[in-house]
């Protein structure tokens, strides 16, 4: 009889774990790690660098880490005109910065300075974002943005819709996704002109993100 009941609860605990997940629950947030300039300083990893129309836009400050590295030596370029948010020594005397990663795409930048050594920050900002609904959005690098009159700012641009943005607390950088769960979630919303009424800010969850590596 014992070895009954033993048995008994062993096939009851296959069943409570393998139980699948309830209808309609989002899965965890998939958390990239992306990679597209090799330790050469060529691109890899289905990344290809785009030809310059025109000529190579120069930087002059790399002096600070990528918003969205996880490791060193990952840099942020300015001026924000060049769109160097996250980029990878390319030497000799320039830089290869990430596009958007669901087009695999790195453009240069021109630096005639030595590049520091730098670490990453305590809580990295992804460089990209896929929302729930299929929504595509890019860290903030800069730039004139509209306003809100409850206090958000734009932290991600969604080009795929032009009134949409990821919204964030001004002066609280690293806050603007939830990641207490498995499943990130955002504040989404419109921004207008300075002090514009616009409906409140609804909850996303984040399907995919993408963090800069080596």
């Amino acid at each position: 009889m014992q070895r009954i009941v033993l048995v008994s609860v062993a096939v009851l605990a296959m069943v409570v774990f393998s139980a699948p997940r309830p209808a309609g629950a989002a899965p965890p947030t998939q958390v990239i790690t992306a990679v597209p300039v090799g330790p050469d300083g060529k691109p890899t990893n289905g990344y290809q660098e785009t030809p310059p129309q025109g000529q190579v836009p120069a930087v002059d400050d790399c002096t600070s880490p990528s918003p969205s590295a996880v490791a060193a030596n990952i840099y942020y370029c300015s001026p924000t005109a060049a769109g160097a948010g996250t980029c990878w020594p390319s030497p000799p005397g320039s830089l290869l910065c990430v596009d958007a990663p669901w087009d695999k795409q790195l453009h240069r930048v021109s630096y005639a300075g030595q590049l520091p050594p730098v670490q990453p920050t305590p809580t990295p900002d992804p460089f990209a974002l896929v929302l729930d609904d299929g929504t595509r959005c890019r860290l903030r690098n800069g730039g004139a943005w509209g306003g809100r009159d409850d206090g958000y700012v734009g932290a991600y641009w969604c080009g795929d819709n032009a009134k949409l943005s990821v919204l964030a607390l001004p002066n609280q950088p690293g806050t603007c996704i939830d990641r207490s769960a498995p499943v990130w979630t955002v504040k989404v919303g419109e921004l207008g002109t300075p002090g514009a009424h616009l409906p409140p800010p609804q909850t996303r969850a984040v399907k995919t993100a993408w963090l800069a590596g080596n």
